[in-house]
């Protein structure tokens, strides 16, 4: 039979290996709640990083007549550039985006296009039309028949770039990857784009789904 100092024994083994347990539970748990914590604290950099980002689109519209009216207007009035597609700009957000790039993407190419570059884009309380074509070079209202995407890359006050893509996904660029830095986002990559002056008047007088 055991006596009473074994038993005095095993019960503060015992009681050692509770708190030893119980320690290390605690200490699991609160390793568990840092991570918890940490975590949460990058998600919440990353969307603070991304708000001023989510604010600046780009699309394609394609209005009824330069003046954007849906009046009757006679033949006479209007000409083939009247029903070109413009490509809208808009920052809905305080602060103004800086080194702004817009590419456009052509129904006769898988590349997409250098199109305007702008050196800030301030605050806007309603869209902006970025691509009048009497403002660009001679070929760009042939190119405006062609356009079926637009894409823009820019950084933002945080000094952070980004690009929205042509399916509207906002993509971080890491500016440390030559492809990154020189490409345009698209899909699950980055492509190349040529400038409007490389691009070969043929293509301009090829229609949709011409061999």
């Amino acid at each position: 039979m055991p006596s009473s100092a074994d038993l005095a024994a095993w019960v503060g083994a015992t009681g050692t290996w509770a708190a030893l347990a119980a320690a290390v539970y605690g200490a699991r748990a609160a390793f568990h709640m840092i991570r918890v914590e940490r975590d949460r604290d990058r998600e919440q950099q990353r969307q603070k990083q991304a708000d001023q980002a989510s604010s600046v689109a780009v699309w394609v519209g394609r209005p009824f007549g330069r003046n954007r009216s849906n009046s009757m207007a006679t033949s006479v009035a209007l000409r083939s550039e009247d029903f070109f597609p413009d490509i809208y700009l808009v920052n809905s957000s305080r602060l103004p985006v800086y080194e702004l790039k817009i590419f456009v993407w052509v129904d006769f190419g898988d590349r997409p296009i250098h199109w305007q570059d702008r050196v800030i884009l301030p605050p806007t309380p309603e869209p902006v039309i970025a691509s009048a074509y009497v403002d660009a070079a001679p070929r760009a209202a042939q190119i405006m028949e062609h356009v079926v995407g637009v894409s823009v890359a820019f950084r933002d006050a945080e000094g952070k770039h980004w690009q929205r893509t042509r399916n509207g996904s906002l993509r971080r660029v890491d500016t440390g990857d030559a492809m990154q830095r020189t490409g345009v986002a698209d899909g699950d990559g980055f492509v190349q784009p040529q400038d409007l002056d490389d691009v070969d008047p043929r293509d301009l007088r090829r229609s949709p789904g011409a061999d």
